[in-house]
């Protein structure tokens, strides 16, 4: 049964035993990326696979759900599927050396609440400004109205390399 990520767990004695955690969140429990949903209902779901690699706790983290966000571009609710998967190095003090080409995160005392590192997975998963695929917005026909009334487009320096090129004199 996936447990919910929120109690603190020990990392480190679940990577020495290699477990792996399976974990239902509730998105309302997400205060990190409330601001960017128009509904908190659903349920983000994940594992944490737990290891070593050499003398560092390593988790395999992955993560799915369907937010509900609004499209920056008509301004609707829409529905958007966010999924993730990355490996993260655990330490346990800032001052602990790490690979420098993976994520870390701090495990102090070899402690950590695994909704944390579904949250991070979260909040690098979600898009700077949703919008939905090309043409589906519900709006869309009011954007077409809006570009029938655009300027067009000047380019000043277009044709400055002809008039860069070296005059051949007439022989």
């Amino acid at each position: 049964m996936p447990e919910d990520g929120s109690r603190l767990s020990n990392v480190a004695a679940l990577a020495d035993d290699s477990r792996r955690v399976e974990l239902a969140i509730p998105v309302e429990r997400f205060e990190g990326i409330a601001s960017q949903l128009v509904s908190r209902e659903g349920t983000v779901t994940g594992s944490v696979q737990l290891g070593r690699d050499q003398r560092h706790i390593v988790a395999e983290v992955t993560m799915a759900a369907q937010l509900q966000v609004l499209c920056q571009r008509c301004l609707q609710p829409m529905g958007l599927p966010v999924a993730s998967q990355s490996r993260v190095v655990l330490l346990e003090s800032a001052a602990d050396e790490a690979p420098p080409d993976v994520e870390t995160a701090l495990a102090p005392e070899g402690r950590l609440r695994l909704a944390d590192l579904i949250e991070e997975e979260l909040l690098l998963a979600l898009p700077a400004a949703p919008r939905h695929p090309e043409g589906q917005c519900p709006g869309g026909e009011r954007d077409m109205k809006q570009e029938e009334f655009a300027e067009p487009t000047q380019r000043p320096f277009a044709s400055l390399g002809a008039m860069l090129k070296p005059v051949r004199p007439k022989k």
